[in-house]
């Protein structure tokens, strides 16, 4: 009969040596698959922003069936300025509720009062799964402005698309004789109209600048003269860096927050994320953020308090969806054709925009 020997020497065990390859292979393995888990989880993302962005195009489509034209981007007394004014009513989200099956959320809001009064912040503070594209990792962080803007505004990352010109109105009325041109603040300004003052020294007139939904007006489909499939009905956009920040709020009708101005051609806020100094024009900007607004590509003005520019924007890689007239989702490249920082008209990105220029971008 034979013992079996316990001596050390004979039990096997790993060396660490051989431990030390284990885990460089079991590294290499992660390192491998790592891509491939977060270009999954990023497809998944884009999936569902996809799907959000079809909801809601088939919301508004569904309220043009029922009132003959598009809800307006938002609301506003007439006698003030849509850029600065704490008087903001309904905008086009809160409008399509009823139509995307959130008929409670529209009926909490008191619209005979302004959004931002106290008595609607309870309204205006619920977060809505399809206005959340889940790539936005800041889009749960309430908008808190104080004042008589209020707090807890819930935030949202899709805008409507009111066209090429700041939403502003100066010093004068928000009519066809009023300048500069470029100005949408209502259905009779030269913005939304288009005309002959647009016209150049030797060029040709260049037409109206809107887009779908302007402030206190919008445009019913069959005014789309460029077709239904070439226009840009809704954008996404981000939820803003700080609590002041106004952009990404969905009950909020103004640029960045729920619209997007100025978008293209002869401004600064030229493209899809547009990654330009002074981009988007909207209030809640703060200096001290600077170089986090520049490492994220979400730079703004913080020179006054006005609203009235905002591109859009996504943080999926490489570009973002646009909904279209025709309630189609489509993906834009950050690198499509634009004209630049304040360049003429017009790009392809510039076509995708405006609703009667004539152009399409299939003809380019």
């Amino acid at each position: 009969m034979f013992l079996r020997s316990t001596r050390s020497s004979d039990l096997k065990a790993f060396t660490l040596v051989e431990l030390l390859v284990v885990i460089a292979i079991i590294g290499v393995l992660v390192a491998l698959l790592l891509p491939a888990v977060q270009a999954a989880r990023a497809a998944a993302r884009r999936t569902q922003c996809v799907n959000h962005v079809k909801q809601l195009s088939l919301g508004v489509l569904n309220y043009e069936s029922s009132n003959g034209t598009l809800p307006p981007a938002l609301e506003f007394p007439e006698n003030q300025n849509p850029a600065t004014t704490p008087n903001v009513g309904p905008n086009w989200v809160i409008a399509i509720l009823p139509f995307i099956e959130l008929r409670s959320v529209y009926d909490s809001f008191d619209l005979s009062l302004r959004i931002s009064d106290l008595k609607n912040e309870e309204a205006r503070s619920q977060v809505l799964s399809s206005m959340l594209c889940p790539a936005d990792d800041r889009n749960q962080e309430p908008m808190n402005a104080g004042g008589l803007m209020g707090n807890n505004w819930a935030r949202g990352n899709y805008a409507a698309n009111m066209g090429n010109g700041p939403l502003l109105k100066g010093g004068g009325l928000c009519d066809e004789n009023h300048k500069p041109v470029h100005y949408i603040c209502g259905p009779y300004s030269p913005g939304w109209t288009g005309g002959k003052e647009f016209s150049a020294p030797g060029k040709p007139p260049i037409p109206p600048r809107r887009g779908v939904m302007g402030p206190n007006v919008a445009v019913s489909l069959k005014s789309i003269t460029d077709g239904l499939s070439n226009v840009m009905m809704l954008a996404e956009v981000r939820a803003g860096l700080s609590e002041p920040d106004r952009r990404g709020v969905w009950a909020l009708g103004t640029a960045g927050a729920s619209v997007v101005a100025w978008h293209g051609f002869s401004g600064d806020a030229n493209g899809p994320n547009a990654c330009l100094d002074n981009a988007d024009d909207v209030a809640g900007c703060e200096a001290r953020l600077w170089q986090e607004y520049k490492s994220e590509c979400m730079q703004c003005y913080w020179g006054d308090q006005f609203n009235d520019q905002a591109s859009p924007r996504s943080t999926h890689p490489g570009g973002l969806h646009i909904g279209m007239a025709d309630g189609s989702a489509r993906w834009i490249s950050d690198a499509i054709e634009t004209t630049g920082v304040r360049g003429p008209c017009c790009s392809a990105w510039d076509y995708f925009i405006l609703s009667a220029d004539g152009e399409i971008v299939g003809e380019l």
